[in-house]
């Protein structure tokens, strides 16, 4: 069961996301403890990203950091790439999932 800080967590993300996606992002998740101080991000890219889809993901994490008032005791990120169409390897709470169903390519 979600708690109050997975909820405040995927919020500020889904806000940090609009318009950071690049193209080749196939998904944003994290995973927090359960007292909300500990926080692991993880980005799959379809291929190696970027500089620019990486200064992406960076803007967005900056974003969703913003939203906190004091640091976490522990923050990790992770950019991963993961080509299409291997199955993206999900944290616990999801923020960005691409649709990658046939009629969509």
């Amino acid at each position: 069961m979600r708690n109050k800080h997975d909820i405040k967590l995927l919020l500020s993300a889904q806000r940090a996301l609009l318009g950071e996606i690049p193209p080749r992002l196939r998904s944003v998740s994290f995973d927090l403890s359960p007292d909300g101080e500990e926080l692991k991000a993880r980005f799959e890219f379809d291929g190696d990203p970027t500089d620019d889809e990486l200064e992406c993901a960076s803007v967005v994490m900056t974003n969703i950091l913003v939203d906190y008032s004091q640091n976490h005791r522990k923050y990790d990120e992770e950019f991963i790439s993961l080509p299409y169409p291997k199955k993206p390897s999900f944290l616990r709470l999801i923020a960005f999932y691409r649709n990658e169903d046939k009629w969509t390519s």
